[in-house]
């Protein structure tokens, strides 16, 4: 939604004066830009909700009132960031991997203390070195890290439902000195499980034989990239039936690798190397 400059300005410089504690109405460029910037993140946390929820019904809402509700939702939704990650620390595992642990176990805990929803709600504070398979670069502040924090949710549940050695062997064959890596850990492992789905080979030993790339280039061979994405979706939805009873939203998570996938396996058939 647009809005008129008239319509911004009061309450900019209510939070100016807030941010100033009163004392002075003095304050820099920088700042006085960093404020705007602040109440338009809010209107847009309002419009976002208002666009995916039937809860915000009146479009005449006066933009003050817009801006205040955007504030409440941020709350909220710094609240429900704090309790998935107090859930999913209980038993949150990064198999030796310090990017993961140190962006969710160290970062999350240094967003919560430091954000301001008040006055800089657009800062993300991380960097979220750890990658996801899914793409946040459009958003920041607590949109960001509430996205970020769902995804990590899903990765453990993915990951959980595995033996921990397999996953260690996987990272191990991948590469040896995989705890300092900055790479996703389940777009690794669930490579490795579509081999072994795709020859009915056994999750007992995690490497490939000179015999099974030669089965696995049969089975991808002679395929479009195209093709091989649709072949990849039908084993991941295999292995989200056995062992996710059919959790969409793992699905879903996952299936946002699988074009990847398809171009590494499609890269590696016409240079006769399969990836690990």
């Amino acid at each position: 939604m647009d809005y008129q400059m008239e319509e911004l300005l009061p309450i900019v410089s209510e939070l100016a004066q807030k941010y100033a504690g009163y004392e002075s109405t003095s304050i820099t460029y920088e700042k006085a830009q960093s404020l705007m910037e602040a109440v338009l993140f809010c209107l847009n946390e309002y419009n976002t909700s208002y666009m995916n929820t039937t809860n915000l019904v009146h479009k005449d809402i006066p933009v003050t009132e817009q801006y205040n509700i955007g504030v409440k939702l941020l709350y909220e939704k710094v609240e429900n960031i704090r309790k998935i990650f107090n859930k999913i620390s209980l038993q949150f595992e990064d198999f030796g991997v310090k990017c993961l642990y140190d962006t969710v176990q160290k970062g999350i805990p240094q967003f919560l203390k430091w954000y301001d929803i008040r006055f800089c709600p657009q800062d993300t504070i991380l960097t979220l070195d750890y990658p996801l398979l899914i793409d946040l670069s459009s958003l920041n502040g607590a949109d960001a890290i509430y996205e970020y924090i769902r995804a990590i949710r899903t990765e453990q549940l993915f990951l959980g439902a595995l033996d921990r050695d397999y996953i260690i062997s996987v990272l191990e064959i991948y590469d040896s000195e995989y705890q300092e890596m900055i790479e996703n850990i389940c777009s690794i492992a669930l490579t490795n499980m579509i081999g072994h789905i795709a020859i009915k080979k056994p999750f007992h030993d995690a490497g490939f034989l000179y015999e099974e790339h030669i089965q696995l280039s049969n089975v991808f061979g002679g395929k479009s990239i195209a093709d091989i994405e649709d072949m990849i979706k039908e084993l991941i939805l295999k292995i989200v039936s056995q062992f996710y009873e059919n959790d969409m939203n793992i699905l879903e998570y996952l299936c946002r690798e699988s074009n990847n996938i398809a171009v590494r396996i499609y890269t590696a058939i016409q240079y006769k190397q399969f990836p690990k």
